[in-house]
């Protein structure tokens, strides 16, 4: 309804300008459409000082959630945005005409990563945001489609390394599965060929936490970096304003409430 869209436009307002500071770059999962995230660009543009730039693009998800991100048009320039879709033997149940695949084999993601290429502060950066394959049908059942999605992720990384070893790469998202599954150590082990190094891995590990799963919490979220950026880490947290307090709250905009359960993820911050 719109009363519901004004309440959760409030509090994202409020939590990426009063919380987060109005960070450079913003990344999303799970956005029905650009026009919301322009919405919500207009509501920031008072207390942030700016407009956001959108960069989104349709994804073949059967639920219509895409990948976006929103960045400070001051400090970024956009060059270049695509999805990275690829095709696997693994049955996915994806279709997704912008790619026409073996006989045999389906699209990989129904959310493809979106890549962006982008100059910040005048240098180059390729930004991918990620939002893999969920765990609904049971984790073992989903394991491989997150592996091979890990490994396409990881080898789009490894390729522009081999280019430019100090190429800056940054993949954030969700990627469903925590830092010591099989899928996340594809890309950070590097005797597993991991091209990325996550740094919260710098925080307590009673604090490494972003969501909370039938009672247990866990990092499912992560901000992986390529070697050239790993040094230029000054600070990084999380911040648990969401998976510690109730679901119910994340329509309230009272202002006591108004910063909680602004999502059922906490938020890495770098």
């Amino acid at each position: 309804t719109a009363e519901e869209l004004d309440a959760r436009r409030a509090k994202m307002t409020y939590f990426i300008a009063q919380v987060l500071n109005c960070p450079t770059l913003v990344a999303i999962q799970e956005a029905e459409n650009e026009a919301l995230l322009s919405d919500l660009s207009a509501a920031l543009s008072g207390p942030c000082g700016f407009a956001y730039q959108v960069t989104h693009r349709d994804s073949p998800d059967a639920r219509g959630i895409d990948n976006a991100m929103l960045s400070d048009p001051r400090r970024v320039q956009i060059d270049a945005v695509a999805l990275r879709q690829t095709c696997s033997p693994v049955p996915t149940e994806v279709t997704d005409p912008s790619i026409e695949c073996e006989p045999g084999e389906e699209p990989l993601f129904g959310r493809p990563p979106l890549h962006i290429e982008a100059r910040i502060a005048g240098a180059t950066y390729h930004l991918f945001v990620n939002h893999f394959k969920s765990k609904r049908g049971g984790e073992t059942e989903t394991d491989l489609e997150r592996i091979r999605q890990a490994v396409f992720l990881n080898g789009l990384a490894g390729g522009l390394l081999a280019v430019d070893p100090d190429a800056r790469i940054i993949a954030l998202g969700d990627f469903n599965d925590t830092e010591l599954s099989p899928a996340l150590l594809l890309l950070t082990d590097p005797e597993q060929g991991g091209v990325f190094s996550d740094p919260l891995d710098q925080l307590p590990v009673e604090e490494r936490y972003t969501y909370n799963f039938g009672g247990v919490v866990e990092q499912i979220d992560a901000f992986l970096l390529s070697p050239a950026l790993i040094d230029d880490v000054a600070w990084v947290t999380v911040q648990h304003a969401n998976t510690d307090f109730p679901a119910g709250w994340r329509l309230d905009t009272s202002p006591e409430r108004l910063l909680f359960r602004v999502s059922d993820h906490d938020v890495p911050v770098v």
